[in-house]
């Protein structure tokens, strides 16, 4: 993987769309028609391709950081899955690239299914990966709460994060991981200190913080989707219940496949990374209408 000196230096380029700069990343041929991944909470663009890129060098894959986090700024003011899908249909706009098959993992098939369903022009097809898509799923961990409260906010982005942060980031991957064990040199590869930076942190909190209401805001309207989807989760996944999840909006989605792998944890685009090749593959044939 290409880098820098500085191991969280970016990778890719950058395109300003309506004054918020954006960090991506493109592998693969370039006459392939393209694929949109979006990764996950707290995460950049990076730690699908460390997962992905090997088994996705027949696709010409668009790696983007989310709004907000790795090397991407976000807009100031309220800020939603709403307003992140708009901005990333924006993007595509201005890179000529739809429709895509996007491709989202974990909180990034939240936005997935957003830009699907607000921006149906932009996407052909969708494959989800462990993804968090329904709400309910719990109250928001308290830092991430009071990471925007006065006083304790900016005492939690530049004490606390800083100093005791970097320690948690293996036992936070291994929790994702399990009960698979965490790839060597995951942390470092997938330059996963980035979420450490004031800038990064707070974003990623005011995702999470929200979560519960920015799903109920949208998961009435997963039926309203037609793009072919598969989703692929986990049978042990501690992180997102793949059946409160991935079984019930598969069901609900009128075009959607659920592969549920087994014994597998919240990451399995890294021990099945060919599986979810095949699938993006698969939808992009149904997208075709060759399959």
């Amino acid at each position: 993987m290409p880098v820098g000196d500085d191991p969280l230096s970016p990778i890719g380029q950058f395109i300003e769309i309506e004054g918020t700069r954006l960090h991506y990343h493109v592998t693969g041929p370039a006459d392939a028609p393209p694929l949109l991944v979006l990764h996950g909470a707290s995460a950049n663009l990076r730690e699908p391709l460390m997962g992905l890129g090997d088994a996705l060098t027949n696709e010409r894959v668009i790696w983007l950081d989310r709004p907000g986090l790795g090397h991407s700024q976000r807009p100031s003011g309220r800020w939603n899955p709403q307003a992140e899908a708009a901005l990333i249909a924006q993007f595509l706009g201005a890179l000529d690239a739809g429709p895509v098959i996007v491709a989202g993992h974990s909180w990034g098939g939240a936005i997935s299914l957003r830009l699907a369903m607000d921006h149906p022009q932009a996407v052909s097809g969708i494959v989800l990966v462990a993804p968090a898509v329904r709400a309910n799923v719990g109250e928001a961990a308290l830092y991430n709460r009071a990471t925007h409260w006065p006083v304790i906010g900016p005492v939690i982005t530049r004490l606390i994060v800083p100093t005791y942060g970097r320690a948690q980031l293996e036992s936070g991957a291994a929790s994702a991981f399990a009960p698979d064990p965490v790839p060597e040199g995951y942390v470092e590869e997938t330059a996963l200190a980035l979420l450490l930076e004031a800038r990064v942190w707070t974003a990623n909190a005011a995702d999470m913080a929200n979560v519960n209401a920015h799903l109920e805001a949208q998961e009435e309207r997963y039926a309203q989707i037609t793009q072919p989807t598969i989703i692929l989760a986990g049978t042990e996944d501690s992180v997102v219940a793949t059946r409160r999840h991935s079984v019930p909006v598969a069901e609900t989605m009128p075009n959607a496949e659920l592969i549920l792998i087994e014994g597998a944890g919240h990451n399995p685009h890294f021990a099945h990374a060919g599986r979810v090749a095949e699938a993006i593959m698969t939808v992009r044939g149904r997208a075709a209408g060759v399959d």
